[in-house]
């Protein structure tokens, strides 16, 4: 059962997709920052992968989740799309962080 249109649940979950998306739009932002900034050096175009797995990410999962968040449709559903979406670039952020420079 999905809550009404004027429930402040459903507007809470609008606002926590809209957040997620956001922030799986700026993983996927960076993501091609670091890809362009990868230098060529074999011109096999193998550092390219990182920027099609970046966009596979963006289409599959961040995508979805704006979408259902922008047209206020299926709420649950576009909050799992974010959590999932903010999960994997988690993984892939977190263990890379200087954790001794940020915490010292």
């Amino acid at each position: 059962m999905s809550p009404s249109p004027a429930s402040p649940l459903r507007r809470s979950l609008r606002i926590a997709s809209l957040v997620l998306a956001g922030l799986g739009v700026l993983f996927w932002a960076g993501a091609m920052v670091a890809t362009s900034m990868t230098p060529a050096s074999r011109g096999d175009g193998f550092p390219m992968l990182g920027a099609i797995l970046a966009s596979v990410y963006l289409v599959t999962l961040v995508l979805p989740g704006l979408i259902l968040a922008l047209m206020d449709r299926w709420p649950w559903v576009s909050l799992g799309f974010g959590i999932v979406a903010v999960g994997i670039a988690s993984d892939a952020v977190l263990p890379w962080l200087p954790w001794g420079a940020l915490l010292s």
